[in-house]
């Protein structure tokens, strides 16, 4: 499916804006890679002794790139959207919260706890005694980032839906489980991960921002999932793209969020060049998960997903012709309107 349509804005956003932007956050993401190299075992440090427990440094990538995508995604640019710069005890909070995350993650993964003492750990930190390591680590972060955070109210509200949530996603090894339920699991658990690290920021986002990170946050799960349809196969993980391959309708879907982001996106009151850069910003992954859709597309045709390679389910980004492509279609999906 082609992405046509008309732009919400006075005028495009030009394909020369759409590039300095990126080059801009590309440059920023690599200085954030070599200083992550650095805080992150920093921050662990403070907490167990390094003779005790540290990352691996596939770990400390992995953090890393849940780190920029709460930082770059979310947080900086919600901020990029108002107007307002991050300080230095809310990016504290959003490197804390990027290795507590993970770690929540594995708790559960990794069946390390179940999730009623999770929520023990949540609700009531006090008198939570961590049983090993990864929760032990979780604990003491959790209890430093209920110091820096300016709601902590609204903080532990948004952390218990995101657990409940990534709980309700266990659903997800159900092969029949129905399609509105797994769309409900989708943009949910996706939803209240951004909200969580909203809620690191001295500005929470205003009802109108709150409301339209709702589809941005269901794009980027979506997008999540068709990425990994070869990965999520293989363990028998059932999503959208996986177990209802409606292609077209995942393509409608894509095109009618997009739509709807944009439009409420180009009637904030806001100064119009945040509101092209903060669209360029949140496209970027939405325009990854586009180009995979269509890549998934054509090969699903040919036969069923069980049967295809991982190479061949898997869009490639690392090569010249592909991300001048991306670029592309970022500056298509930040122009869209349904017609």
């Amino acid at each position: 499916m082609k992405i046509s349509g008309t732009s919400s804005f006075s005028s495009n956003i030009s394909l020369f804006s759409v590039i300095r932007h990126l080059y801009s956050l590309y440059a920023q993401m690599k200085k954030q890679e070599k200083d992550c190299k650095e805080r992150i075992p920093a921050v662990i440090a403070g907490i167990i002794p390094p003779e005790e427990f540290s990352f691996s440094p596939k770990e400390i990538q992995r953090i890393t790139k849940y780190y920029q995508l709460a930082l770059n995604l979310v947080c900086d640019n919600i901020y990029l959207l108002t107007g307002k710069k991050l300080s230095d005890t809310e990016h504290k909070s959003i490197l804390q919260l990027s290795i507590f995350v993970p770690l929540i993650d594995d708790l559960f993964d990794e069946g390390l706890l179940p999730c009623e003492q999770i929520m023990t750990l949540i609700s009531e930190p006090e008198k939570y005694t961590p049983v090993h390591n990864t929760d032990r680590i979780a604990h003491r972060l959790y209890c430093q980032l209920l110091d820096l955070v300016p709601h902590r109210e609204r903080f532990i509200r948004n952390l218990t839906e995101g657990v409940y949530w990534e709980n309700e996603s266990l659903k997800q090894f159900d092969k029949h489980i129905g399609e509105e339920e797994l769309m409900r699991i989708t943009y949910n658990k996706s939803y209240y991960s951004i909200l969580l690290f909203c809620s690191v920021l001295n500005h929470y986002p205003c009802e109108a921002t709150e409301a339209v990170l709702y589809p941005v946050s269901g794009l980027m799960q979506l997008t999540n999932d068709v990425f990994d349809v070869w990965k999520d196969t293989q363990k028998g993980l059932y999503t959208i793209p996986n177990l209802y391959a409606d292609f077209g309708k995942l393509e409608s879907l894509f095109l009618d969020e997009i739509s709807a982001i944009n439009t409420r996106i180009s009637s904030m009151g806001y100064p119009e060049k945040n509101r092209k850069a903060y669209l360029i910003r949140t496209h970027t992954l939405h325009a990854m998960g586009w180009m995979s859709l269509q890549q998934l597309k054509a090969v699903a045709s040919e036969k069923p997903l069980r049967e295809l390679s991982r190479k061949e389910l898997v869009c490639d980004l690392d090569n010249i012709p592909q991300q001048i492509r991306w670029v592309k279609h970022v500056r298509q999906l930040c122009n869209y309107a349904a017609k």
